[in-house]
């Protein structure tokens, strides 16, 4: 299927989409599937049903998808769940003692550290920093004829990463470091066999020789970061924080490791989920040059052809709903894993220590019981139905619950300023028959190239 195949007019554009399983395929082919590409290895029942359990290697896998059973787990009764052995397994060799995979007190202690630098009053000095790299990135635009979308939208949200959150770091080559981030990402979040099977916490989990030297790169950059700055005045942006943090109680510091870990989560969640996002979005554009034309006009209507600024962006409304409606469909981290610690029952099912729990955001946007029209890209159902993104409702691109993503704000922001601007300025041109597939590694890309011609207006 290409997008040519579409009915534009009357179904309204279906975008890329993982095909399920029909449930016919069998264990070994199931499971092949599931390997290759996690979005495609779930069956009409899960699907169907707000919960489907299957027993694996002497404990059983629940697979949630329902807004209540989210909320059960994440938040509700999130003290009776922790990350999976399987997360540990892919981001421990990268975040081991960062925010992204520690627990309890040791977790409390770094998101205390780390919550000042997104607050709402933090967030128009760090939008005049935005603008400025956006700024900059429409001169480099200006002279190319055509772009891979994804790896140019990851180039410009690792500037803005670098120059917001990391003090526009000097000593440490900004090239090499997203490229060695997009490598860690691909190399941990590929799945293996071995992933699959209950291994003791103390086996290591081999990592290719490519991923390796990612790993490396990424710690040597943090470390870089780190030592250069002075540890009685260290600044206040993201670096200096992590330096700066201490324990309310005990006055405790963060370990060096603890710091570098962190850095790394964020150079890993802070510019690859909005890079996605965008790559999705403006693609989605392009393929609805009406949608387009009315972001346009709306981006016309409140900011002009002057900047986009932060008090620009509650009044963006239907940009805002574009956005939503591409996390809806691409949810940047489309799958999380949990592991039950203490009995419960969730869904009207037995839930016992030990379980698996798939949090599966993906079908959960997706489901014909939630949603209307699921697989059409449709923004006005956010803008006629706020409700869509009420607390504990289908809609979860950020998770939820005490560790629902940090930055979450700060990434919203990002990605519309660049997104009213971009669609403001050019019109977005993606060959018809570009229909890329979308893959899970531990976040959601498109497979292949979307080359892109941007044209100034």
């Amino acid at each position: 299927m290409t997008a040519a195949d579409i009915d534009n007019s009357d179904r309204g554009f279906v975008p890329p989409y993982a095909p399920q399983l029909t449930g016919k395929e069998g264990f070994i082919r199931a499971t092949w599937k599931f390997m290759r590409n996690p979005l495609e290895g779930f069956g009409p029942l899960a699907w169907k049903q707000p919960i489907v359990s299957v027993p694996t290697f002497g404990f059983k896998t629940h697979t949630v998808c329902d807004p209540e059973g989210m909320m059960q787990v994440l938040a509700t009764e999130s003290h009776k769940f922790t990350k999976s052995p399987v997360d540990a397994r892919i981001l421990g060799p990268a975040t081991k003692e960062g925010l992204l995979s520690v627990h309890g007190a040791q977790w409390k202690r770094q998101r205390r550290g780390v919550a000042p630098m997104f607050r709402p009053r933090h967030m128009a000095e760090l939008a005049a920093t935005i603008t400025d790299v956006i700024h900059d990135f429409t001169h480099i635009l200006d002279r190319r004829r055509e772009i891979d979308l994804n790896l140019t939208m990851a180039d410009l949200t690792f500037e803005v990463l670098s120059r917001t959150l990391l003090g526009d770091p000097q000593g440490v080559d900004g090239r090499r470091l997203r490229r060695a981030t997009r490598k860690a990402v691909t190399a941990a979040g590929t799945l293996r066999p071995d992933d699959l099977l209950p291994l003791p916490g103390w086996v290591p989990r081999p990592v290719p020789p490519g991923g390796m030297v990612a790993l490396r790169t990424l710690k040597r950059s943090a470390d870089i970061l780190l030592g250069r700055r002075d540890e009685d005045a260290p600044g206040d942006d993201l670096v200096g924080l992590l330096i700066s943090a201490r324990d309310p109680q005990t006055g405790e510091p963060l370990t060096q490791r603890e710091r570098r870990d962190n850095l790394i989560g964020f150079f890993i969640a802070g510019h690859e989920t909005t890079a996605l996002t965008l790559t999705w979005a403006i693609y989605l554009l392009a393929m609805c040059p009406d949608v387009a034309g009315r972001v346009r006009r709306e981006v016309l209507n409140v900011a002009g052809r002057g900047d986009v600024e932060f008090d620009h962006l509650n009044d963006l409304i239907f940009t805002q709903a574009v956005l939503d409606e591409t996390m809806r469909l691409y949810p940047p981290a489309p799958m999380i894993n949990r592991k039950c610690r203490e009995a419960t029952v969730l869904l009207e099912r037995n839930i016992e220590p030990d379980d698996h729990i798939i949090l599966n955001y993906y079908i959960m946007h997706r489901a014909p019981r939630l949603w209307d029209r699921p697989g059409v890209f449709d923004p006005d159902r956010f803008v006629h139905m706020p409700e869509l993104k009420a607390r504990g409702s289908a809609f979860m691109p950020f998770g939820a619950g005490p560790r629902i993503c940090i930055g979450a704000a700060f990434a919203t922001m990002e990605a519309k300023m660049v997104l009213a601007t971009l669609v403001r300025d050019y019109d977005i041109f993606v060959p018809p028959n570009c229909y890329p597939r979308p893959v899970m590694t531990v976040t959601l890309r498109p497979q292949g190239k979307i080359p892109t011609q941007l044209k100034k207006v």
